[in-house]
């Protein structure tokens, strides 16, 4: 698969302070590995990062660390106040603390009258994020994009930030192999190529933990794993506790 530009996505990086990993609707396994791990990664190096998706996310997902974080939205924790019809009135705007009190000041022109409190308006505003990475075809608006698109995201992700020198820690490595494996059908894809399985080694030396397909006995309630099959015409002594004595030789 074609390598992500990553000097690009590096400038984009260093002037980012709000970034947000957004997935499309109804996403594929393989692209949320991509925006967790990422994520988890960002988070790492000191670009703190939110994953948003507009589906929720469903029970599949939850093998994948940090899946219990993404959001349905990106909201601005902004607060805006405005003063419509009243800003030729505002000479200065400043701001102190008293007994642990935030306070506003709003200082008139000479000559006014002052502002009307009754017309504050109060609302959320401002950029959710100012910097966007899209990820399997998802939107984001208002903000400066790299968008991540392929057949093997985990895999892509995985080189990008092995190119970059930044942390992969064990449950980024994790989600992401997961994702590659998914993605790749456990590697019989058509799509798999020497990149592939040396992202997959990239990743088991940063610690990462293959998924099992196995059910545990830890999984079910005692008895619901049944046990030997009886057989069609029982002695009566097959229902009887079964008692084993070891023997020992001097």
């Amino acid at each position: 698969m074609a390598r992500l530009d990553s000097t690009l996505f590096q400038s984009l990086l260093d002037s980012a302070r709000q970034i947000a990993i957004s997935l499309p609707k109804n996403p594929k396994f393989d692209a949320v590995a991509a925006a967790l791990a990422l994520k988890l990664s960002l988070d790492q190096s000191g670009k703190p990062a939110s994953v948003v998706c507009p589906d929720p996310m469903t029970v599949e997902f939850h093998r994948l660390v940090g899946a219990d974080v993404v959001a349905t939205g990106v909201g601005s924790k902004n607060l805006v106040i405005t003063f419509p019809g009243q800003t030729e009135n505002v000479d200065k705007v400043s701001y102190n603390i008293e007994n642990g009190i935030l306070q506003l000041v709003i200082t008139p022109k000479t000559g006014t009258t002052g502002l009307d409190p009754k017309k504050l308006q109060f609302t959320a505003g401002g950029a959710g994020a100012d910097l966007a990475i899209l990820i399997g075809g998802a939107d984001f608006p208002d903000a400066k994009q790299f968008r991540l698109d392929g057949d093997n995201l985990s895999e892509a992700v995985t080189l990008l930030l092995t190119e970059l020198r930044l942390p992969i820690n064990p449950d980024a490595a994790s989600n992401l192999l997961q994702g590659l494996e998914v993605a790749s059908n456990n590697f019989t894809s058509i799509s798999v190529t020497a990149d592939t399985f040396e992202a997959a080694a990239n990743l088991l030396r940063h610690g990462a933990r293959r998924a099992s397909n196995l059910a545990t006995a830890e999984e079910f309630p005692a008895g619901s794993i049944p046990a030997e099959a009886p057989p069609a015409d029982p002695e009566p002594d097959w229902y009887e506790p079964k008692i084993y004595r070891g023997t020992s030789t001097s």
